[in-house]
């Protein structure tokens, strides 16, 4: 009887599963599963931190263990033995998560190896990937947790990696950074953050962030070392304010720091490499609930930063620019309002360093990465030329 039975399940799911219409076996599976970069050249690992909390970055609490990244160093062809000049390529947030390294930097390292630079494309998602078994599950995304400021770390560890290699000339070490990875080629100049996080008596010859996030102002980030920064960012871009940019650039130009910037005209984020999205196009407007136009900074009040407001072991360390001021004359209730989101979202694990009193007035919903061909190849020859003049080339 047992057996009997057993026959007619069998059969019964044998030709259950010939009904099931063919669509429905294809659905989409969705994301791809997240691999790792492996195009030409010397895959190079090397010690950095682990993910870290941005609170914990400003605050210099360096991590007990560390992390192994890795880059991939290309050599010119017929460069010579010895002293080549080269240029660390840091990526964007990624495509996806534990993916980092796209066309973008691809791109990159072609037009620099076509010029006689070595390029060292750091890829400080793919050996983070795993952070999410580390903090708590409610973060979308590692990036979530750091903001790019791991890459601050990642540009000093290459530096120093990078100015020990027998072919490379220590004295001609760049940097070029896409969106998160432009804060790092951007503030790794910092002199605060390279006391801190840098090796002493290193630093860069050139700096080049490509549409970096520039509304976050810290502690002390206008004193700077002498290295010649040149920013480049599209006009339309919706990931954070373009004047916040501009106005560092005055900033620091006002303390007679070679820094300059660029603005491309009808341009958006991610306008000097060619990703082709879904159906073929280079222009992707997605869904994104961010803080991309918000102006920030850095707070250290601890009468307002504190475990009574925000709960016990939190990590909000960044606040909309006005806070505090908001904080002394909004009415009772908004203030508890906001801090019971903040501690129920501490609690939940959810790990973003920043404080917005007033989303109206900056929170993006969507956000647009497209491709821009007049401002690529503008961006491309300034940027070449540039190198090619700091680098005597």
């Amino acid at each position: 009887m047992k057996k009997f039975i057993l026959i007619l399940v069998t059969i019964f799911l044998f030709v259950f599963n010939l009904a099931i219409p063919t669509t429905l076996l294809a659905q989409d599976p969705g994301p791809p599963k997240a691999k790792e970069w492996k195009g030409p050249g010397e895959k190079i690992e090397f010690q950095s931190i682990p993910v870290i909390t941005m609170k914990d970055f400003l605050n210099g609490k360096i991590p007990e263990e560390t992390k192994t990244i890795s880059g991939t160093l290309n050599f010119p062809a017929n460069a010579p033995d010895k002293n080549v000049p080269v240029v660390v390529i840091m990526h964007g947030g990624g495509v996806s998560a534990g993916e980092g390294i796209s066309v973008w930097e691809e791109y990159w390292m072609e037009t620099f190896n076509s010029i006689g630079l070595a390029t060292f494309m750091v890829d400080s998602n793919w050996g983070r990937r795993k952070c999410k078994k580390i903090f708590k599950k409610a973060i979308p995304n590692c990036n979530d947790i750091h903001k790019g400021i791991t890459r601050i770390v990642d540009g000093y560890r290459a530096l120093e990696l990078l100015s020990k290699h027998p072919r490379i000339d220590p004295n001609k070490i760049g940097c070029i950074g896409m969106s998160l990875g432009g804060r790092g080629c951007l503030y790794l100049n910092v002199k605060r953050f390279q006391k801190m996080w840098g090796t002493p008596g290193l630093k860069y010859a050139a700096s080049v962030p490509l549409y970096p996030p520039c509304n976050v102002k810290f502690k002390e980030d206008d004193e700077i070392t002498d290295t010649p920064i040149r920013i480049h960012v599209g006009e339309l871009d919706t990931f954070f304010p373009v004047d916040s940019c501009v106005n560092y650039v005055d900033l620091l130009r006002a303390k007679g720091k070679d820094v300059e910037i660029k603005v491309y005209p009808n341009a958006h984020h991610g306008f000097d490499a060619k990703m082709v999205f879904h159906g073929g196009k280079t222009k992707s407007t997605s869904k994104d609930y961010g803080y991309g136009i918000c102006y920030l900074e850095e707070n250290t009040d601890s009468s307002v930063l504190n475990e009574e407001n925000l709960g016990e072991g939190f990590h909000q360390i960044i606040t909309q620019v006005g806070f505090n001021e908001w904080l002394a004359s909004a009415k009772e209730k908004k203030k508890k309002k906001l801090f019971k989101w903040i501690k129920k979202g501490n609690k939940r694990g959810f790990f973003d360093p920043f404080i917005v009193f007033d989303e109206k007035s900056c929170v993006t919903k969507t956000s647009t990465n497209a491709y821009n061909k007049e401002a690529a190849e503008e961006a491309t020859k300034l940027i070449k030329d540039f190198l090619i003049t700091t680098f005597k080339l």
